[in-house]
């Protein structure tokens, strides 16, 4: 028998999500580290006119030119002026990289499916781009959809 609760706790755990919590102002947001690559300082980068307004402009990282999407703007904050706190949360997929500029990154945390709840009425101004709710100890995280956003941006 123990050994039947062992696996079923192992298959648990499979279906755990990874998500890295970071903040933006004041409001914690968290993204599937599914598609993270890694996260760096901010560097210097060239503005891209004529550009989608959450594009702040491009990085030059080991030789490859990677968009930079401001997350405050995505999110609808106001910019909070550069710190020593902020990130670039580099991701991939399909071979696209992108770099998420994000204000503060906290920790990667481990979230079970039953932890997830619908985002609620009071966050449907974001709806379009978060896919739920996750209220931990002592703060409540809304997950982003990371396909959402750089969808919405980066015109393949």
């Amino acid at each position: 028998m123990k050994n039947y609760q062992s696996a079923a706790a192992v298959d648990n755990e499979a279906n755990d999500l990874e998500v890295i919590a970071f903040s933006i102002s004041e409001g914690v947001f968290g993204l599937d580290i599914f598609n993270i690559k890694e996260i760096i300082q901010p560097m210097a980068l060239t503005v891209i006119p004529h550009s989608h307004p959450h594009v702040e402009g491009i990085i030059r990282l080991r030789e490859e030119v990677i968009p930079v999407i401001n997350m405050a703007k995505v999110i609808g904050f106001s910019e909070s002026g550069k710190t020593e706190e902020d990130k670039l949360i580099v991701t991939e997929k399909n071979g696209e990289k992108v770099a998420l500029h994000v204000h503060a990154v906290s920790r990667i945390h481990r979230v079970s499916p039953e932890q997830i709840e619908e985002p609620s009425k009071i966050s449907q101004g974001l709806k379009d781009v978060t896919s739920g709710v996750v209220k931990m100890d002592e703060e409540t995280m809304l997950l982003l959809d990371y396909d959402k956003i750089v969808g919405e941006i980066i015109i393949k």
